[in-house]
């Protein structure tokens, strides 16, 4: 009972620390718009749940039945989605080259990778910041140093928000070593009371997924949280060539075309690499 009572409360310190300083920004969430042929929504609705207070995150966390000690071995995605100061972008890189040596130095950060909006729409930004489990992500999250680095990003940006995913292990089996340049995203919400039987479709056409070339990696992760958007998924590609020759082969796109009917909503993003940390 003692183990499971300290395991919850650095899954809240997760929650807590998350949000500090993370707000919002509804004009990024209304611009995230996905491909034009592929049906999928605006992402605004998606994120503003995100927008959750801390009680009621406290409450959420301390109402979960999930497994502690099943979640202690589960690799675990921190992830912002930035917008860029207006005219200030290089500001904001300088900003990010004097606090990255601190963001890198902890030894439970497995690595911290950045890209920028290959299609030049909202959000301009995603970071990543990788775990082994839920357990060192807290960890990190925890220490002053960085707790002050997430709580200055507002103040460096025009707008933030700020996501815990857990990786599934199911979904996919294309996992080649994730150092691919550019990635593929897919913010998905499952249908209320739906998410077996979405998981059930994903499993039928994953194959039809995997089998292209292009495609080096697939993995998927689901919201920590229970928050939108509830699922993560990155495909990874070598450039920007081989990500768009995927999405227009005729088993893709019957996927993509498909999939707003299968899920509540979903946004698809599009990002190229950046080399603003050393260890990526």
């Amino acid at each position: 009972m003692q183990f499971k009572l300290g395991s919850m409360l650095l899954v809240v310190l997760i929650a807590l620390v998350a949000l500090v300083g993370c707000e919002i920004g509804t004009d990024m969430m209304m611009e995230m718009m996905p491909s034009p042929d592929t049906g999928m929504t605006d992402a605004m609705d998606m994120m503003s749940s995100t927008d959750t207070g801390v009680a009621d995150m406290m409450d959420m966390m301390s109402s979960t039945d999930t497994d502690m000690e099943d979640m202690e071995a589960v690799p675990v995605k921190l992830v912002w989605l930035v917008n860029y100061p207006v005219g200030r972008k290089a500001d904001y890189l300088a900003w990010i080259a004097a606090v990255a040596p601190t963001l890198l130095a902890p030894e439970e950060v497995n690595r911290v990778v950045s890209y920028d909006n290959a299609r030049g729409e909202n959000p301009h930004r995603l970071v990543e910041f990788e775990f082994d489990s839920y357990v060192d992500a807290a960890t990190y999250l925890s220490r002053p140093d960085v707790a002050a680095v997430f709580e200055a990003l507002p103040d460096h940006s025009s707008e933030v928000s700020t996501h815990v995913f857990a990786q599934r292990s199911a979904d996919y089996s294309k996992n080649e070593n994730p150092s691919r340049t550019v990635k593929l995203v897919y913010l998905v919400d499952y249908p209320l009371g739906g998410k077996d039987a979405y998981l059930e479709w994903i499993a039928s056409v994953a194959p039809s997924l995997e089998a292209p070339e292009e495609v080096k990696r697939i993995a998927s992760y689901d919201n920590l949280h229970g928050a939108s958007p509830h699922r993560f998924v990155e495909f990874e590609f070598d450039s920007l060539e081989e990500a768009n020759t995927y999405l227009v082969q005729e088993a893709v796109r019957a996927v993509n075309t498909e999939l707003p009917n299968r899920a509540t909503r979903v946004a698809q993003l599009l990002f190229e690499q950046r080399p603003d940390y050393v260890n990526e």
